[in-house]
């Protein structure tokens, strides 16, 4: 009989894409078909999605946790079968958004001089990160040609990358240069 060979978290590469949207964040969530067609088109097959979209100040949970981390967490707890035919390559699972949202809702963890160094703020629109989890090794295409915007302009996708998290302020940088270009470039989202 073989024994499941259990998956390490450290076996998982942490992406993410990310944009902004005129709405407040937990008034927007993507469902798991939408979720998945953003992943389908960086070219990754096998992952761990949501569609909870999270700010960026609150991607650093109370416990230290990020949204990477506790949608491993979850699946290795409630469902290892599942996790292991992702690592794989064989299969995809979808974190329901209420429960992300509800761990990443209103704690800003990031040290403060940290914090402080970065403007994440657009007038009108609020920041989000989309994470999603790939095994190690996946192939993948973050690269953007242009951004993604919902019809209504309501969202605006700008592009995908990778959370490193022995240098989570890289992302805070990423974002704050998007939104100068933003700012510099896009009068149709700064003059709305």
């Amino acid at each position: 009989m073989n024994e499941a060979v259990e998956v390490s978290a450290t076996e998982w590469e942490h992406l993410h894409f990310y944009g902004i949207t005129s709405y407040p964040l937990s008034e927007v969530g993507l469902n798991q078909q939408m979720a998945q067609g953003l992943i389908n088109m960086v070219g990754a097959g096998a992952s761990i999605c949501t569609g909870a979209l999270i700010a960026p100040k609150f991607l650093i949970n109370q416990k230290g946790t990020t949204p990477w981390l506790a949608m491993f967490a979850l699946l290795a707890a409630r469902q290892p079968a599942l996790l292991q035919d992702i690592h794989k390559g064989e299969a995809a699972a979808f974190i329901p958004n209420d429960i992300l949202e509800s761990l990443f809702i209103d704690h800003n963890n990031w040290p403060a001089q940290l914090w402080s160094q970065y403007n994440i703020e657009l007038k009108g629109f609020n920041v989000f990160v989309l994470p999603f989890l790939v095994p190690k090794g996946s192939a993948y295409n973050l690269h953007f040609e242009q951004s993604m915007k919902a019809p209504d302009g309501s969202l605006e996708v700008f592009g995908a990358n990778v959370f490193d998290e022995n240098q989570p302020e890289k992302l805070l940088l990423e974002l704050q240069s998007i939104l100068e270009f933003i700012n510099l470039h896009r009068p149709d989202i700064v003059e709305q």
